[in-house]
């Protein structure tokens, strides 16, 4: 197996794609818990790969049980009519789990056994695969001798968010008028691949090079779409039924909690930098320096009045001790999140969590 450099990371596939690398990666993680991003990561390679002009086969494993004997065998079994191959995993949690103990997470016989034979791994054999969690944890990395590129594609910071979203519009031609801008970058979460696919439906939908606010509300954001603007607007303005009304609405608890601790966060934070300014400049805040640090400087003046508006509503009854109250909360509410797979049982610890949350907000 030909040496790499360790651990080469990108923070999302079109900072990979975009360093042309010379030669594919042998080995590549994608960690996220977006699937569309890590669709394009393995269509680069394909596209990459015929390029090449070698005949290749491209085998997926799904994380089903019964698969790692056949992925040993591709690894490391040469074959004669294709020799050339490409192993794409969808789903590394589940897939790696056979190479650790159950009980002590800790490595296994199999774990052994494939990072023994890991010098006999094929310069024709690719491996891409996606741990489908925000974090890996160290011991995958191991398997693989610490020897693979990652992209851990992570939510983007508010002074991201704008940089971004130019940046995908700039490489498809595309333009996009700056409330519509605003519209997105408030609404669609703030990753790449939530981006990359908002702005392929965009296209698709439209087939135009230019949109403006009515094509992003109507494409992205139909009345049947959760809101999750709206979900956090609804908890700070301490709406309780009307909030409750928009979390029966979902479907996914598990894919779309997250979504919303995050915008909740967000908020917290937002106000917690507003109350700060508050307190500094004695009420006279300045607002080109508040907008700069939250990441807000580029958006329309219509939008900074709404959102200074709102912060400075919801400042009056959010003090300090509640907003470090409502932080606990939401920590303890991912921590439930990223490790409560019982799905039922983790919508009744939500509903208490944000039943204990809208208390804090009345004191």
């Amino acid at each position: 197996m030909a040496k790499e450099k360790k651990n080469i990371e990108f923070s999302n596939f079109i900072e990979f794609r975009d360093s042309k690398p010379e030669v594919l990666p042998k080995i590549l993680c994608f960690i996220s818990q977006d699937s569309f991003e890590f669709e394009q990561v393995v269509d680069y390679y394909r596209e990459q790969m015929k390029l090449m002009g070698e005949a290749f086969e491209g085998i997926v494993f799904t994380g089903e049980s019964g698969e790692v004997d056949s992925f040993f065998s591709h690894v490391f079994t040469p074959d004669m009519f294709f020799p050339t191959k490409l192993l794409i995993i969808k789903s590394g949690i589940q897939f790696f789990k056979p190479f650790f103990s159950a009980a002590s997470k800790k490595p296994n016989d199999l774990f052994q056994n494939f990072t023994h034979q890991l010098p006999q791994f094929s310069d024709k054999v690719y491996i891409v695969f996606h741990y489908d969690n925000w974090e890996m944890p160290a011991g995958v990395k191991k398997l693989f001798n610490n020897e693979l590129t990652v992209i851990h594609s992570k939510n983007f910071y508010s002074n991201q968010t704008r940089q971004n979203l130019e940046r995908l519009l700039r490489q498809d031609e595309l333009t996009m008028s700056t409330d519509a801008m605003d519209e997105f970058i408030h609404r669609v979460p703030a990753n790449m691949g939530s981006y990359m696919k908002s702005i392929q439906k965009l296209r698709v939908y439209l087939n135009k090079k230019k949109f403006d606010l009515e094509d992003v509300q109507n494409i992205l954001f139909s009345r049947t779409t959760i809101n999750y603007n709206d979900i956090a607007n609804l908890f700070f303005q301490n709406r309780r039924a009307e909030f409750f009304k928009e979390i029966t609405k979902i479907t996914d608890m598990r894919a779309e909690l997250g979504i919303i601790l995050i915008k909740l966060l967000d908020r917290l934070n937002e106000l917690r930098i507003y109350r700060i300014f508050n307190k500094k400049f004695h009420g006279q805040i300045p607002e080109d320096e508040l907008f700069q640090v939250l990441g807000m400087q580029a958006y329309s003046s219509g939008r900074k009045y709404h959102i200074k508006k709102e912060l400075v509503s919801e400042s009056r009854y959010l003090k300090d001790k509640t907003i470090e109250v409502l932080y606990n909360y939401l920590i303890d509410l991912n921590l439930k999140h990223k490790f409560n797979s019982d799905n039922d049982g983790l919508k009744l610890v939500v509903k208490q969590k944000f039943l204990n949350m809208f208390a804090s907000l009345e004191h």
